[in-house]
C-alpha cells in the first residue's frame, strides 16, 4: 500500500471526475465549497449561503432545463435529502440537464453521507458529474436497439415482434371493434434467389415493400417473415378499406408475373388474429390460382412443407435464450440485443469487435473437449459459407460449469450476393418450458411458427439415442393425457403406456412392433421422415387417426424427434 497517498491526493482524484464537489451541512442549511466554477458563486445564477435556497434557486434561473426543472426541484429539496438519509445509508443519484456554455447538457448529481454525519449534525457530500456525451450515446445507441428489436432491417417495416404488440393492445380492450386486414405472400421468391442470386431477392423483397409504403402510408405495414407481409386497418370505414385494397391487388395483378398472392379480410371483433387467418387463408386460395397460372414457378409442396415442419420442430425445442446478439459480418462488429441474468459473460461490453468475442467465450467458459468445435462454428468465415445455404446453423456444448448449451446462428441479411447480418443465441437445453415460452414472446420475427404448431401438433418429443429417454417438450391432446405430466420417460416405458392406454385393441399389436426403437433406427436409414398410422379412442368412445412421425433432429443424428398429429379431419375430408 502507498503510504504517501494523501487527502489532498484523494480530492485532486475526484476534481478530475467531478466539476463541482461540496461539503453540506443538512441541519445548518449551509456548504462549503470543495470544488465548484468560480462563475457559479453568481446569485443571477441563483447562489446563496443557504444550500436550500441555492439548489432552488439555481433551478428557477433558468439552469437546469425546464423538462427537467421538476424533477429536480423535487430531487433538491433540503426535507427529502435529510429524509432519505435519516432512513437510509444508500446515496442519492440524479440525472438532468443544466445550462453549461449557453447549452444544456446532461450531467449526474450524487449525494452521499459523509463520515461525519450525524443525527444532530447531518453533513452530506454532493458531487456532479458532466457524463453528457457517454449519455446521449447511449440513447443514440437504446434507438438503435429498438429497432433491430421493432423494424425489419431490410425492409424498415414493422416486424413479427411488433404486429404481435400490436395484437396484444388491439385485445387489451375487450370491447369488439372493427379492423381491416391484407395478408401478401411473395411469389417465385425461391426461384428468384436461386436463379438471380440473393441479394436480387433482396430487391425482389424491398421493391414489394416500397409498393405497401407508398400505398397504405396511413395504414400498419408489417414484415412477419421472409416473404409474408401483412397490413392493418385500424377504422370503421369498412367500404373504404375494400377499395383501397382491391386497388393494391390490381396493381400487383398487372404485372407480367403478379409479385404475392393477396388475401384480405374485414370483421368486427376483439382479437385481431381472428381476421389475419381468414385473410391468411384468401391468400392461400390466391396462391394455388398463381401456380395454376404459373405452373413453372410451382414449387415441391410436400418438400418445403416438410422443412418448414422440420425447422419449427427445432425451434420450439429450444427452451431459454441466454444471449442475444447481432453480428455484423462486414465490420466484424456485434452488438447485445438482449442478456439474462444468468448470462455466463454477463458483464462483457454492449458491443465489440465479435471475432476476439468468439474465440475468447470459447476459450474461457466452454470445455476443453468442446472448445474447437464451439469456435470454428462462430467463426465469420463458417458463419459467411454456411448461412448461404441454410437459413441457420446450431451447435450444442457443455460449458465448464457443466452445463449444456447450443449456439444458434440465424441469417437475417445478405449484401451483394454475402450475409452480412446474422443474429446470434444461446439457450439452455435444460431450462423449463414455461421460461421458455416466456423468452420466445420477445424475440424477434424468426420464431413465429411456434404458435402455428401447437395446433398442428398433439405431443412433441425428443428421443435421445444414448440413454433411450424421451424428454416431453408439449402434449396438446386430450387423448394422450397419460402423458400430461411425464416430464422424462424411457421410449421402451412410453411405448407400453402408448400402446395399452391410447391405441385402440386390434392395432396395438402392430403398434407395438413397429416401433421398437431398433426398427426405427433401421427404417429411419436414408430418410427425412417416417410415418406410422394408427387409431386412438377419444373419451367420448369416438376414434381419431393419428400419424406418429419420427425424424432426426438438425445437426445431431444422436436425437430423434417425435412428433403426433391428429389428422382425423384429413381422413374424414378423404373419404368425403
Amino acid at each position: 500500500m502507498d503510504t504517501n497517498f494523501t487527502l489532498e491526493d484523494s480530492l485532486q482524484l475526484l476534481a478530475n471526475n467531478y466539476h463541482k464537489i461540496l461539503r453540506i451541512n443538512l441541519t445548518e442549511d449551509s456548504h462549503t465549497e470543495l470544488k465548484m466554477y468560480a462563475d457559479e458563486r453568481n446569485t443571477q445564477k441563483g447562489y446563496s449561503e443557504k444550500i436550500s435556497v441555492w439548489l432552488k434557486q439555481f433551478a428557477l434561473t433558468g439552469q437546469v432545463d425546464p423538462k427537467d426543472c421538476d424533477s429536480y426541484l423535487k430531487f433538491t429539496d433540503i426535507n427529502n435529502i435529510k429524509s432519505h438519509f435519516e432512513k437510509s445509508d444508500e446515496r442519492m443519484r440524479f440525472r438532468y440537464r443544466r445550462k453549461t456554455n449557453e447549452e444544456f447538457k446532461w450531467v449526474i448529481m450524487e449525494i452521499m453521507k459523509s463520515s461525519e454525519y450525524q443525527k444532530d449534525n447531518q453533513i452530506v457530500i454532493l458531487y456532479i458529474q458532466d457524463v453528457h456525451d457517454a449519455y446521449v450515446k447511449e440513447l443514440e445507441h437504446n434507438k438503435e436497439l429498438e429497432f433491430y428489436c421493432n423494424y425489419d432491417t431490410m425492409t424498415g417495416l414493422a416486424n413479427f415482434y411488433s404486429y404481435r404488440s400490436f395484437c396484444n393492445s388491439f385485445a387489451l380492450n375487450l370491447s369488439e371493434k372493427p379492423v381491416g386486414v391484407m395478408f401478401g405472400d411473395l411469389n417465385r421468391l425461391k426461384y428468384v434467389n436461386d436463379t438471380e442470386g440473393h441479394e436480387a431477392g433482396n430487391v425482389y423483397i424491398r421493391t414489394f415493400a416500397e409498393k405497401l409504403k407508398k400505398n397504405f402510408v396511413d395504414w400498419n405495414c408489417y414484415r412477419v417473415s421472409g416473404d409474408e407481409f401483412i397490413v392493418v386497418y385500424a377504422g370503421d370505414d369498412e367500404e373504404d378499406f375494400y377499395s383501397r385494397v382491391k386497388a393494391f391487388e390490381d396493381l400487383i395483378k398487372a404485372d407480367t408475373v403478379p409479385t404475392a398472392s393477396i388475401g384480405y379480410s374485414f370483421g368486427v371483433t376483439d382479437e385481431l388474429e381472428k381476421v389475419t387467418t381468414v385473410a391468411e387463408q384468401m391468400m392461400y386460395a390466391d396462391k394455388q390460382e398463381f401456380y395454376k397460372k404459373f405452373p413453372q414457378f410451382k414449387r415441391a409442396i410436400a418438400e418445403e412443407n416438410f422443412k418448414k415442419e422440420m425447422d419449427a420442430l427445432v425451434k420450439i425445442l429450444t427452451d431459454s435464450y441466454e444471449a442475444l446478439l447481432l453480428i455484423d459480418l462486414e465490420l466484424d462488429e456485434y452488438r447485445i440485443m438482449k442478456k439474462s441474468e444468468t448470462s455466463v459473460a454477463e458483464n462483457e461490453a454492449e458491443r465489440g469487435v465479435y471475432s476476439l468475442r468468439n474465440m475468447y467465450f470459447a476459450r474461457t467458459y466452454v470445455a476443453n473437449e468442446f472448445q474447437k468445435l464451439r469456435e470454428e462454428v462462430g467463426t465469420i468465415e463458417n458463419l459467411r459459407r454456411r448461412l448461404l445455404e441454410e437459413d441457420h446453423i446450431s451447435c450444442a456444448y457443455q460449458l465448464l460449469n457443466g452445463d449444456w448449451r447450443e449456439a444458434v446462428f440465424w441469417r437475417v441479411e445478405t449484401a451483394a450476393g454475402e450475409v452480412s447480418k446474422v443474429i446470434y443465441y444461446s439457450q439452455d437445453l435444460d431450462k423449463a418450458m414455461a421460461d421458455r415460452m416466456k423468452q420466445r414472446q420477445e424475440i424477434s420475427d424468426e420464431f413465429q411458427m411456434i404458435a402455428r404448431l401447437r395446433e398442428e401438433y398433439s405431443m412433441i418429443g425428443a428421443l435421445d439415442l444414448e440413454t433411450g429417454r424421451v424428454h416431453m417438450k408439449d402434449v396438446f391432446s386430450q387423448e394422450l393425457k397419460a402423458f400430461k405430466e411425464v416430464q422424462d420417460i424411457s421410449f421402451e416405458e412410453g411405448n407400453v403406456i402408448m400402446t395399452e392406454n391410447v391405441i385402440v385393441p386390434e392395432e396395438r399389436e402392430d403398434f407395438a412392433q413397429e416401433t421398437k426403437l431398433e426398427k426405427i433406427i433401421e427404417a429411419l436409414k436414408g430418410k427425412e421422415l417416417l410415418s406410422y398410422f394408427h387409431h386412438v379412442l377419444r373419451d367420448d368412445g369416438s376414434r381419431a387417426c393419428y400419424r406418429f412421425n419420427f425424424c432426426y433432429e438438425q445437426n445431431d443424428n444422436s436425437k430423434i424427434v417425435l412428433a403426433i398429429k391428429d389428422i382425423s379431419d384429413i381422413v374424414e375430408w378423404a373419404k368425403g
